[in-house]
């Protein structure tokens, strides 16, 4: 990564546990809460109308944000395995999206309890061992196992870092005094230190060896997680279509997205935040930008690996799910669009330094990235179903605006709550 960032040391600390907390204003309150209630209306309407296709919308947005928290959340594990400082000022808007990975829970029971036979009818067309894989409990069953399994341990890896904060604090390692700081000792924060050691710093060591037992095992858990649910409840729409390569091509497109997503936040944190805008220069936003597009060109190169095999296999089983999607219309042009926005403009872009460290270019960017994605996962999902029309209407997007209204609104509420910058493993004492 580049050099001479501006790094968080001791010395920061003191501005990082007084800094006002990110706040959302009223009015974006209220907007988010009127983009929720708008998407329950558009989906209400759209049962009315025509079932299937509301549930295939409320199916595309919740794989969509389900999968980017968890790949985003996830990154709290890496940043911790590499042992990446300059990572340090962006990783609470990574964590941020816990907040909604753990929401997520309500939108997949939502799916098992009304959503199977709209979405997953055609696994009637099954026989066998396939029946059985694919049946609805069992399907359910160990997908909710995985999902529990990894949100789990992704939420533990993030508290276990809160508890490093607030514990350095409550420890009075900062140095201020705590009338500067009582918002810290809030009852809410009483769960992160309990059993909190009276050797300050060797506690912080403890906790830090903690850290880095777990989170190889988080990665490993939610690489397996978000692959077996790219098979189960994506891939499986179509039952007779099979690619052992589309589950490491979905957990590829939520790393994607996610460093698309914290590109976006980023710049609003940025702007709320003195704190994080001193200490996100343009060496750090570089990075930032190389990451997005590094992970745009993997992201192409798993497409293309998907594609070429399917093409020289030419077996009516691969190849007609495929030519749905990219050799006729109305999906043909739709499917270049998404090409198009997660290649061929974050490529463009991105071969330029200036489009990686220009704060608004990089925005510019993830946006178009961030759109890609959903259009994404919407052909992937829905041509099996409606294969001769797009289903996209006022409606379709309604439900899709509710759904960023409530992921924007839980990642802000964790924001507030948490130090802006994590700091308490820089006083871990080694053993």
């Amino acid at each position: 990564m580049s050099s001479g960032h501006s790094t968080v040391t001791l010395r920061d600390v003191p501005a990082i546990v007084t800094a006002p907390p990110v706040r959302f204003s009223r009015f974006a309150k209220l907007a988010l809460l009127c983009f929720i209630l708008l998407g329950v209306f558009g989906m209400l309407s759209e049962l009315q109308h025509d079932s299937r296709r509301a549930w295939l919308t409320f199916h595309v947005n919740f794989s969509y944000f389900f999968i980017l928290s968890a790949a985003s959340a996830g990154f709290a594990s890496v940043f911790t395995i590499t042992n990446a400082h300059w990572s340090r000022p962006l990783r609470r808007v990574f964590e941020s999206t816990s907040s909604w990975l753990v929401i997520s829970v309500i939108p997949f029971a939502v799916l098992y309890l009304f959503a199977y036979d709209e979405i997953f009818s055609l696994h009637a067309m099954t026989e066998g061992g396939k029946k059985v894989w694919l049946s609805r409990n069992f399907m359910f069953a160990r997908n909710f196992v995985a999902l529990a399994v990894m949100v789990y341990l992704i939420r533990r890896v993030i508290s276990l870092g809160l508890r490093q904060d607030i514990g350095a604090i409550r420890a009075g390692l900062s140095g201020v005094k705590k009338e500067e700081i009582l918002r810290w000792f809030h009852p809410k924060y009483d769960r992160y230190v309990d059993g909190f050691g009276g050797d300050a710093p060797l506690e912080l060591r403890v906790i830090q060896d903690r850290k880095g037992f777990l989170s190889p095992v988080a990665v490993i858990v939610f690489s397996i997680a978000l692959s077996l649910f790219g098979f189960d409840l994506i891939m499986s729409i179509d039952p007779l279509w099979i690619s052992t390569l589309f589950g490491a091509f979905i957990f590829m497109t939520g790393v994607y997205m996610a460093v698309a997503w914290n590109s976006l936040g980023l710049q609003f944190v940025r702007e709320m935040s003195p704190l994080i805008k001193s200490k996100i220069d343009r060496a750090t936003i570089h990075d930032l930008g190389k990451l997005l597009f590094g992970f745009g060109i993997f992201w192409t190169y798993l497409f293309w690996s998907h594609y070429i095999t399917i093409w020289y296999g030419n077996l009516p089983e691969e190849t007609g799910w495929l030519i749905t999607r990219v050799r006729v219309q109305p999906w043909h042009s739709w499917s270049w669009g998404v090409l198009g926005c997660l290649f061929f403009y974050p490529f463009l872009f991105g071969l330029n330094k200036d489009g990686k460290t220009i704060p608004r270019l990089l925005f510019t960017t993830a946006c178009v990235v961030a759109l890609g994605g959903w259009l994404l996962f919407f052909v992937l999902i829905v041509p099996t179903l409606y294969p001769d029309s797009i289903p996209l209407g006022i409606n379709e997007l309604l439900v899709s605006v509710g759904f960023i209204g409530a992921f924007l609104l839980s990642c802000g509420m964790y924001l507030e709550n948490v130090p802006l910058i994590p700091f308490g493993d820089l006083y871990a004492k080694k053993k």
